[in-house]
């Protein structure tokens, strides 16, 4: 296996602040040697020409970190992925929880100060979702607003453009 990280410049070789993961090279099937198993492109490009690590290193060069979804995808091709699975279930059993509290701020909807939760939906005619960040009450009022299948956004924007 072989590892890529995009350079930056090819008359100074320095690498760019903005690249930091070091990605496993495809091998097979399409764009092979071209690609990392994540997808990012690993062709070089006029100023920032790929930097090939070949073999695969154990640790990735300063200053980078692993694409963990090329390391998830290295680790089922070689067939690991089974163990690997198991010891992050054992180590998570083991190690603290993580907080389940929902962060505070204020309600897109009531403008209150609660913790808030995501709320998404498709207001009619758009052709994208919409986000926005609610209190537990006005989440569960947003959820009963869908009798039919279907978000009745009327209420919500009419709601959130009053606040405004």
């Amino acid at each position: 296996m072989r590892a890529f990280y995009r350079g930056y410049h090819a008359a100074t070789g320095r690498r760019a602040a903005q690249v930091r993961r070091l990605h496993v090279m495809r091998e097979t099937g399409r764009f092979a040697g071209k690609q990392g198993l994540c997808g990012t492109p690993g062709w070089g490009v006029t100023q920032s020409p790929a930097v090939i690590l070949d073999p695969l290193p154990a640790e990735p060069p300063d200053g980078l970190t692993w694409c963990n979804a090329c390391v998830g995808h290295a680790a089922f091709l070689v067939g690991v992925l089974d163990d690997t699975v198991a010891a992050v279930a054992a180590l998570h059993d083991r190690g603290p929880k993580p907080g389940t509290t929902p962060p505070e701020g204020r309600c897109g909807r009531c403008r209150q100060t609660r913790p808030l939760f995501s709320f998404s939906w498709m207001p009619d005619g758009w052709m994208e979702f919409k986000e926005i960040q609610l209190c537990a009450r006005c989440h569960s009022l947003s959820a009963l607003e869908d009798e039919d299948g279907q978000l009745d956004s009327g209420p919500l924007l009419e709601q959130i453009g009053a606040t405004r």
